[in-house]
């Protein structure tokens, strides 16, 4: 991962040169389709995935989780069915799908949500964001969703304050998750 390049609505960010991919992170307010976009994202009708904003404190998260993704599909070691599946798996601390998905995924009582698409040589985010009724908003305005004492619990960090040493154990614990166990209190096991 080198370069990171910030729109105020978009952030893009190229992942691993040999997967020829970038990573774009779009963020909705007031989403009023959101059943559609599960639905259309489960089906593979669209290729793309969408999460739950206040699990996210920056948008670096989601690039790790993306770009372990890529690697994995590339060296066909994929956990899920498929990359947009494999990104949220990265998210989350459990080894366990189904809670990563339910975790981390966008449901019908989210209005917000964060789009992220994967692209190779094609963009398909234009196609994908005209069916979505919802306000983008500034990539910035992320921070505004966030929830802190969330972040905490999924992750097992409750004594951590400072966002940057939370960042930091969020993206150590995100990838080391398939050699470490934590246990309830975020020891090691």
């Amino acid at each position: 991962m080198a370069t990171v390049l910030c729109s105020k609505a978009v952030y893009t960010c190229h992942l691993d040169p040999s997967s020829n991919s970038s990573l774009k992170l779009i963020l909705l307010k007031n989403v009023q389709n959101v059943n559609t976009i599960t639905e259309n994202i489960k089906h593979g009708v669209w290729k793309c995935s969408a999460i739950n904003p206040s699990l996210i404190l920056d948008p670096f998260q989601v690039a790790v989780a993306a770009n372990r993704a890529v690697v994995a599909q590339m060296s066909g070691n994929m956990v899920t069915k498929s990359v947009y599946g494999e990104i949220l798996y990265n998210l989350s601390l459990t080894k366990n799908i189904t809670q990563s998905l339910t975790k981390f995924g966008v449901y019908k009582q989210h209005c917000v949500l964060l789009c992220f698409i994967v692209t190779q040589k094609e963009d398909h985010s234009d196609d994908v964001l005209k069916q979505i009724n919802g306000e983008l908003c500034p990539i910035s305005d992320l921070s505004k969703y966030t929830e802190l004492k969330q972040i905490q619990d999924a992750f097992k960090l409750d004594n951590l304050q400072c966002t940057d040493n939370l960042l930091d154990s969020i993206v150590s614990r995100m990838v080391t998750k398939n050699i470490v166990s934590f246990n309830n209190r975020g020891i090691i096991q």
